[in-house]
């Protein structure tokens, strides 16, 4: 019987990475602002500055970088979404390799250690 258990903070910070990457995956240069797309996007650009903030002591750099990098291309695709200029498939397309990034080392970071 294993003991592990996932740590709350990251699998809160996971499912907003997965949140918005399924949104980012449903995006295009027409696609319409929407309050809910905002907030997803939001959320998890929040969570992930937070992380930086409050973990960014436990020398998990890498995890951080990839924090950082999704909060940037989070926020930037929300702007863009917000006035409609330059919304670019390349602003979207950044975001979701930057989740995609933030994700896998949440994956591989978050484990419990043994």
């Amino acid at each position: 019987m294993s003991s592990e258990r996932p740590n709350p903070k990251i699998e809160e910070e996971r499912k907003a990475a997965e949140s918005a990457k399924a949104v980012l995956g449903g995006l295009t240069p027409k696609s319409a602002r929407t309050d809910r797309i905002i907030f997803i996007l939001r959320y998890a650009a929040n969570l992930a500055a937070t992380a930086v903030m409050i973990r960014g002591l436990e020398s998990k750099k890498a995890l951080d970088d990839t924090r950082e990098e999704s909060t940037r291309s989070l926020n930037e695709v929300c702007s863009l979404l917000q006035k409609r200029i330059f919304f670019t498939q390349d602003a979207i397309d950044q975001a979701n390799r930057a989740v995609g990034a933030w994700l896998s080392a949440l994956i591989a970071g978050g484990r419990p250690s043994s």
